[in-house]
């Protein structure tokens, strides 16, 4: 089958979010199953392309678009990366970016009006330009590689199947090359501020060029919503059965679009994403990238203790409180704030408890840090690991936790990839307070690093079985999270970290057995056949 994966982001490649995973593992996973797979993705300033092979700079003949300001033309380049197509569009809009979807330090002082962390003002365009390109890529497509199935990642790709459906059905090039195409669009997240809509029908109209008849039924509280468009041509899947639930029952805050999908009678398929465990492997620290290996699938867990040892002197020390150093020797605006520290103490009765992910209101930072506080006022021996960024008033809180309980507390402002393992690998407990998650990987990761998850039981964090391979709460409170972690802390206190290692050995192989790509990807491989 030849199948097009289109996505603004692809590990390896140009990393952003999550999506980056789950195009780049579902895409090598398809190819083990014998599909050619041909993955469509910008060509920004930040792309890395040292692990594309055979890679041309010219690949097929340029396209001219219509685009609001005139007509644009892109160009594309193509290479191959462990047995994917990989074919960039190619215009200075994006190789002028120096992250995918926002702003940087360097960006921002060059102009103080492009806010690091922000997004892009021109995203409507860029999106529209990327979408576009590959929509118009099929007319100088060979018989042999007219695609079966067009697989969009998520509300900055999903506008593709209406742009196809549309090109097909008033061009004869178009109409032959997409003559048996059919659709698929993930839902990476539904949540308020990740549906790349058009302000209103005269903003879509400009920039799509479709006509009111195909805008109008995409309209949400006036917006233009491309994830409702998308649903008129396209399976519509998300990432974990439970999130599905949510969106199409409107158990979660989806800013109208389950409202949008109940009047089209869309269904949505849940899919839950995988993991490429060989990515993570802790007994390989050559994929781990952690300082020393162990293996939690048979209970060998030295390495891990090792591990923490080294994250304590490295990156949670009393000196290194209050500093900003670089952590990317070719990357000078990459660097992490550590507020806090964490001393050390008698290691069998400490017990440590980390969090890494986006520090956004989404993630619980407000529930996690009031449980955080109950559980530092009762227990001179725990101690906790914050780690990641996002918007200012979640740093703060953070930021200032870490202060007031220093020596039980470490927060590190910033991202950093082997930070961020260590991290997850030294806590005994990894917390995933999310008030919704459509899958989440970050649970994963801590599974196959030896630590238990605890988490709220909503959208794609269902997935832990509770009690067995981590730990469910809900609601989604401060008090009720303070109550689990209190009552998990007691039990290691009293019957020691060894009580936990049958759990941490089922979990460990539980999600390596039941996550791995390639199975997912057979869910998808079967998906498309229906389609």
């Amino acid at each position: 089958m030849n199948i097009w994966v289109v996505s603004r982001e692809y590990a390896g490649i140009a990393e952003a979010g999550g999506v980056k995973n789950v195009s780049c593992s579902l895409s090598e996973s398809l190819v083990r199953l014998g599909h050619n797979v041909t993955l469509f993705i910008p060509l920004y300033g930040c792309t890395d392309l040292s692990e594309v092979e055979n890679f041309s700079c010219f690949w097929k003949k340029p396209v001219t678009l219509d685009l609001p300001g005139g007509s644009v033309t892109v160009s594309f380049a193509h290479g191959i990366m462990k047995g994917v197509n990989i074919v960039l569009v190619c215009h200075k809009s994006f190789s002028v970016k120096r992250a995918v979807y926002t702003y940087t330090s360097e960006d921002e002082e060059e102009n103080p009006a492009h806010r690091k962390g922000h997004g892009h003002e021109d995203v409507n365009f860029l999106n529209t330009l990327f979408q576009k390109a590959v929509a118009c890529y099929g007319s100088l497509c060979q018989f042999e590689e007219r695609p079966e199935v067009i697989h969009s990642q998520d509300a900055a790709c999903a506008m593709v199947p209406v742009y196809v459906d549309s090109l097909r059905n008033s061009d004869s090039v178009f109409a032959r090359a997409y003559k048996n195409t059919k659709f698929c669009v993930t839902i990476h997240n539904a949540g308020p501020g990740y549906h790349h809509q058009f302000n209103s029908l005269e903003e879509a109209r400009i920039f799509t060029g479709l006509p009111d008849s195909i805008l109008e039924k995409g309209l949400n509280d006036g917006c233009v919503e491309p994830f409702l468009l998308a649903a008129l041509c396209s399976a519509v899947t998300t990432v974990s059965p439970e999130y599905a639930m949510e969106i199409a029952e409107s158990k979660t805050d989806t800013a109208g679009l389950s409202e949008g999908y109940g009047r089209l009678g869309t269904r949505i398929i849940g899919i839950t994403n995988g993991i490429d465990f060989e990515r993570y492997n802790p007994s390989d620290t050559r994929k781990s990238l952690l300082p020393y290996a162990f293996n939690p699938r048979v209970r060998d867990l030295e390495g891990k203790y090792e591990c923490r040892r080294v994250f304590l002197k490295e990156f949670a020390s009393r000196e290194r409180a209050g500093t900003r150093y670089n952590v990317d020797a070719k990357d000078p605006t990459n660097f992490l704030e550590q507020y806090g520290w964490l001393d050390e103490g008698d290691d069998s009765q400490l017990v440590y408890i980390s969090y890494h992910g986006r520090v956004v209101y989404q993630k619980g930072i407000d529930v996690m840090a009031e449980a955080s506080e109950k559980l530092l006022a009762v227990d001179p021996d725990v101690r906790f690991i914050f780690a990641g960024q996002g918007s200012i008033e979640q740093e703060n809180a953070l930021k200032n936790l870490a202060e007031k309980y220093a020596g039980k507390c470490v927060y590190l402002k910033g991202y950093d990839r082997y930070e961020a393992r260590l991290c997850v690998a030294a806590g005994d407990f990894s917390l995933h307070p999310s008030y919704f998650e459509p899958c989440g990987l970050e649970d994963f990761i801590a599974q196959s690093f030896g630590t238990i998850p605890v988490a709220h039981a909503t959208g794609g964090l269902c997935k832990i079985i509770d009690d067995e391979t981590g730990f469910l709460y809900k609601p989604n409170t401060g008090s009720e999270l303070g109550k689990t972690l209190l009552s998990i802390v007691q039990i290691m206190h009293s019957a020691g970290r060894g009580i936990f290692k049958p759990m941490i050995s089922y979990a460990s192989k539980y999600v390596h057995q039941t996550y791995s790509w390639d199975k997912v990807a057979f869910q998808y491989e079967k998906l498309y056949s229906e389609i």
